[in-house]
């Protein structure tokens, strides 16, 4: 049931692969167990190995079907690159993206049902860390192209480009190593004109039909700090800054409750996300959230704790804010700035006040990047909607919630679809004891594999 196969990698080395391949009497959603059982947690991944691990299953796997592979960018953290040329190089190519890396499994006591990464398949379902997000697409897309690649008489007019990237759960940065290379600028931009489409992550559908994400939600990392004045906590000292960053807190938690009560309502059930859904409303993607994530304060007692009787000068909080499509990030930034004027106090000696600014890789001032899904503006969405329907299956498109890769691809004017084909299927990403039935696996298999071949073969593309 195993093969033993000698990979040429990157910088020259050569390793062996536990490489498994489907046989007629094998399921096919092994190989995503196989996948599962690779421990890429984005933060551990570069330094344990296990990044260098699956990307090296994955290149050995795809290879044997698509000679032109390999890797590229950080070998700690590699991005897996397969090129199938097409028949016709003036057509823009097809992106088939994906991301290996896989957040935490958090407390493992709570994985009452299975291993976080022991790719058990029992009870019609695969379950483990990725199951959903989301190796189960990585597993669809070598599977996919495989069995194009062997039919043997498939050769798509367009090429097609399959990338695995790390990183996605923390930033990024496979895809950005991916769009800095030389491969992209020089062979994708230089010598095919650019991607027409990219395919990317999506999410499961608790109904009949597919759901397909043409924008996202902008993700701003912030930061807010308030200064004040200090002193022993018998007085009243002010202005002080744990007042400030109480009152700015209430003030993101009141647009909090605005927002839910846009998508929930304001009934008896309105924290029911369930009965929205059915419903066909709002979907979270259409508004904003904004959560409260950390909040500090404090002054050092000397000996590691925290002095009790004290008023801090400083108090910080940091704030996730998901910016929706429908609300331009101006208007985050006035809401920010108003807050810090209305909730800043100061003395005659100028001390005290609030400011914010952004954390890391937040997005700055950048706008919303969405693909259009007007068919007359973009053929491609047409063939990909028609791609899925030879399945019988429907799409509903809508906002991603979250932020994936897609949002780079847009930003640079990439026509990109979050697309993960899993059907009446309960959403599972980052939870618990995550799970994928099988027979929800091969549904999606089938899916891309009609997918593919549909819209790799279409030749107005308006590229």
């Amino acid at each position: 049931m195993y093969a033993w196969v000698q990979s040429d990698v990157c910088l020259g080395s050569k390793r062996k692969i536990l490489l498994t391949y489907l046989t007629t009497s094998r399921k096919q959603a092994e190989l995503l167990s196989e996948l599962i059982k690779f421990k890429t947690v984005s933060a551990l991944g570069p330094s344990n190995g296990e990044y260098t691990k699956c990307a090296d299953f994955i290149l050995s796997y795809v290879k044997e079907s698509i000679p032109n592979s390999f890797l590229i960018g950080d070998r700690k953290a590699p991005v897996v690159v397969a090129e199938w040329t097409g028949e016709d190089n003036t057509l823009g190519p097809i992106l088939l993206n994906c991301h290996y890396d896989v957040v935490p499994a958090g407390d493992l006591t709570a994985w009452d049902k299975c291993e976080p990464f022991g790719g058990e398949i029992k009870d019609g379902k695969v379950w483990g860390r990725g199951a959903q997000d989301m190796k189960c697409v990585v597993a669809q897309y070598m599977l996919a192209l495989k069995r194009l690649a062997d039919d043997g008489s498939f050769k798509p007019l367009r090429t097609i480009i399959f990338t695995a990237v790390p990183d996605e759960e923390i930033g990024g940065a496979g895809m950005a190593d991916f769009l800095a290379s030389d491969y992209y600028n020089d062979i994708v931009i230089g010598r095919m004109g650019g991607i027409a489409l990219a395919l990317d992550e999506g999410l499961a559908s608790e109904d009949e039909t597919y759901s397909v994400f043409y924008g996202e939600r902008l993700p701003w990392w912030i930061e807010v700090t308030a200064k004040g004045n200090t002193g022993h906590g018998s007085r009243f000292i002010e202005p002080t800054a744990m007042e400030q960053i109480i009152k700015i807190s209430q003030r993101a938690l009141d647009f909090r409750k605005e927002q839910k009560d846009l998508l929930h309502g304001s009934g008896s059930h309105a924290g029911c996300s369930h009965a929205v859904a059915a419903a066909k409303k709002k979907t979270l993607g259409d508004v904003t959230s904004l959560n409260i994530t950390t909040m500090q304060a404090g002054v050092d007692a000397g000996n590691g704790s925290l002095a009790k009787n004290v008023i801090p000068p400083v108090a910080k909080a940091t704030f996730d804010i998901r910016i929706s499509p429908h609300m331009n990030p101006d208007e985050m930034k006035d809401k920010l700035d108003g807050w810090c004027q209305e909730c800043s106090l100061e003395n005659e000696e100028n001390v005290g006040g609030i400011t914010w600014g952004f954390i890391g890789h937040g997005n700055d001032y950048k706008i919303h990047s969405t693909t259009s899904t007007d068919t007359k503006i973009n053929p491609m969405y047409k063939h990909f909607v028609d791609g899925v329907k030879l399945s019988g299956i429907s799409v509903v498109p809508a906002v991603f919630p979250a932020a994936t890769d897609s949002r780079f691809l847009r930003a640079l004017g990439i026509r990109a679809l979050g697309f993960s084909p899993m059907r009446n299927s309960e959403i599972l990403l980052h939870e618990y004891n995550e799970n994928l039935k099988v027979s929800v696996f091969e549904e999606g298999l089938e899916v891309y594999v009609k997918l593919i071949e549909h819209i790799t073969m279409q030749p107005d593309g308006d590229d």
